[in-house]
Parts: C-alpha cells; structure tokens; sequence
C-alpha cells in the first residue's frame, strides 16, 4: 500500500507540474480514499502531509508561518520544540566542538544565530568549563535572533535562568539579544553590533538548523559570511539538516525529501522520544511545516533549503573557509539502537537505520572568498516570513491564525484531507 500511495503521489505531483489539474484532482481524491485505509500510522501522516502540499501548490496557498503555532505563556514549554534527536545532536556536537577546539582556560564568546528556546546547551557548557583546571573566567553570549514573539519575553527568562546559574559558577557572564529578522539586518550586526569583546577570547559562530534559510535569496549567503568571516572568529559551528531540498528541479526535490521525512515521520511513531502527547503534535506540526514549505513554495518563500554536506563543503570554500576535523569514536556515540553518529570526512553525522539526517561541521576562516561582496542589493526579506504574527503564540492569539495546524485542515476548494 506504501508503494501503491507513493506512485500516486508522484504522478499527481507530473500532472501538477504539466499543469492537467483535472488529473492531478482525481489522483488527490484516489489518494485520499486510499490512506484513509492504510495500516502504518507513519505512511499515513507522511502520505497526507505531501498531499496538502501538492494542493498548497496548485493553489499558490502557502503556510502562514515557517514554524509551528506554539501556544505557550511558560519558558518550560519550549523544551518540547525541536525533535528530541534533533535537540541532541545539536546540543552534544556543539559542546564537543568547543571542548575540542578551546585551549586553556580562554574566556569564551559564542554568537549565536539560532533560535534559542532553552538554557540547557550554554547551561551545561558554563558548569562544564567552569569546572575544569583553570575554569572559565568569562562567557559572553551573543544571540542573534529574528523577532518571534509579541506578547511573550521568553528571551527575559532565558537571561534569568543563565545569569543566576553563572553566579553560582562565579563565572562572569553577558547575554546580549540582538533582532535580526532578514539577511540585510545580520550584515548590519556584523558591522555594527558584534565583535570580539577581548583579544584573548575563544570567539564561536554558531548556528543550528538556520543558515539554509539565507540560500532563498541570491546573494544573502554570500554577504553574511563574508561579514562573519570578518570577525574572525576561532570556529564557526553549522548544524544543518542532511538532505538535498534546494533543487531546481521540482520532482526530484519531491522525491528526496518525501524518503527523508518518511523517515522522520516513522521516528516519530515508533521511537518513543516525546514525553507528553502536546510535545508529539509540535514535532509533527514542526515537519508538516517544512514539508508545507519545500513542496508548496518557489523563489523567496521557499526558505526550507535543506542542502547535503558536499554541498555546504562547496559553498563554505569557496566563501574562504576551511574545514575543522573532529575525531569521533562511533560506537561510543548512540541516542538508541536505531539512531547513531558516525563520522563523514570529519564531520558527526546522525542516522537513523541507514538514512543520514543531521550533520555538525565545524570551519575556520582561511582563504579570501572566491565571490565578489556587495554586488547584489539585498531585499528586506525576512528568513522568518511575517515574524511579527508571532510563531510562539499565547492563548490569547486569533483562534483564526492557528487553523493551518488543524489535523483536516487541507487548503483546497475542492479536496478535503
């Protein structure tokens, strides 16, 4: 039935693609019969997702957010956002990284431009080094951040959480919180805003499932590391998902991320991570989402631009930057059975079964780049589209902006899922 439900996709998605809706209609309408009466859960959820995108498609109707709907008025809530082997890997790769690559006791400053929606990374990283011979004199953390929140200062909580915990490690500790909702505004950062607070520092560029998001403007990946480059930093940390999403050609996008989500989605029922039913449905919400957003949308809004390691590798060389191998023991490394780190030209890679999902690689500044910078004006778009209807909704948000996260929910005049 799997198989069966996968070919009628992919030739609902041809008929999309050579514009003869009316097949594409009736292949939805076959499709929706034939999964309502599939066994495996996982196939289920994964078959319909890429159905509704297909009508997203069809129907210029994009997702309203890049990321799910997070009812919440309490900071605990968000250590349910990210997949929890999503969580993990990123967590346990950054540590390593900057255990791996920090020499003596140097004060340490990180610049983040990750979502940051919990304390336990730098937390456990400040106690860590904190206690080691020498200690860690300083830790400056800067976080650069889109704007995601109107009613709620989950940041403010954050910085709470950190400064108390640095005061009982008598570590002397900054968090600075910077807006940036678009490429344009990192530049601004990078030339205004941060820099090295002291020459003897570890300076530490990071960021976790974000970077592919400047890829959906030409030009902005380019212009951002050549300014972070400028910094001069000691590494630059990128987790990014494993995949190949960014494609021009639409039916082999289609194809590679519906087997890895696939996967994903059979994590998700058979894994056992999640430790309330509310933390299960923001996972599935979350990839329903970047499904919603590889398949449905094209040029600025497609901003889900998934690219594998050999790809990054290719870009980050030719913007002046060398790789930083790390040494990893492979079988020392498991979150479970069916999920495990194994290194990849240097670099921790995180699969489940056989299937590659997650890759940490680490770089340092070398080469001039190979590109010219300024030449393309960049547009004030944010890689966050719409951020001020805020993604971290409270209770009080229009009912009305959080329908796209209905399970029937299907944007269509004429197919309902």
């Amino acid at each position: 039935m799997a198989n069966l439900l996968f070919n009628k996709l992919m030739e609902s998605a041809k008929a999309i693609e050579g514009g003869n809706l009316d097949l594409a209609e009736s292949l939805l309408e076959e499709i929706r019969h034939l999964v309502s009466t599939e066994p495996n859960i996982a196939t289920r959820k994964v078959v319909k997702n890429f159905a509704e995108a297909l009508v997203r498609r069809v129907n210029g109707l994009h997702p309203r957010y890049p990321l799910p709907l997070v009812p919440s008025s309490n900071l605990e809530d968000f250590y349910n956002y990210v997949f929890y082997p999503f969580y993990w890997f990123s967590y346990f790769t950054t540590t390593h990284a900057i255990h791996a690559f920090r020499t003596g006791n140097k004060p340490l400053h990180v610049i983040d431009f990750s979502v940051m929606l919990y304390t336990s990374l730098w937390h456990d990283l400040m106690r860590d080094l904190a206690n080691q011979p020498g200690g860690l004199p300083s830790f400056r953390l800067t976080s650069i951040v889109p704007k995601l929140s109107r009613n709620f200062d989950y940041l403010q909580q954050i910085r709470s959480k950190l400064t108390r915990a640095a005061e009982r490690l008598r570590v002397d500790f900054e968090l600075r919180q910077v807006v940036a909702n678009n490429a344009k505004e990192i530049i601004e950062c990078c030339v205004s805003k941060i820099r090295r607070t002291r020459e003897d520092e570890m300076l530490v560029v990071r960021w976790s499932f974000s970077l592919h998001k400047l890829l959906s403007q030409e030009g902005a990946l380019e212009q951002v590391l050549s300014k972070v480059k400028d910094l001069k930093p000691d590494i630059m940390i990128i987790v990014e998902q494993e995949a190949n999403h960014n494609g021009s050609d639409f039916m082999d996008r289609f194809v590679k991320s519906f087997q890895y989500y696939s996967t994903i989605f059979h994590s998700l029922e058979e894994d056992n991570f999640y430790r309330d039913v509310d933390g299960m449905e923001l996972w599935k919400r979350n990839f329903r989402r970047q499904i919603g957003n590889v398949v449905a949308c094209e040029g600025i809004d497609r901003v889900e631009r998934h690219e594998s390691l050999y790809q990054w590798q290719e870009r980050l060389l030719h913007a002046g930057f060398h790789p930083m191998q790390q040494w990893w023991k492979n079988d020392r490394h498991t979150l479970q059975l069916k999920y495990r780190i194994q290194e990849k030209d240097g670099h921790p890679m995180l699969y489940r079964h056989n299937c590659p999902l997650l890759v940490t690689s680490v770089w340092k500044h070398s080469d001039p780049s190979q590109f010219s910078d300024g030449s393309i004006t960049l547009q004030d778009v944010t890689m966050f589209p719409l951020a001020e209807k805020s993604d971290l909704m409270t209770s009080s948000e229009s009912v009305d902006e959080q329908a796209d996260d209905r399970e029937d929910s299907m944007w269509s005049p004429r197919v309902a899922f």
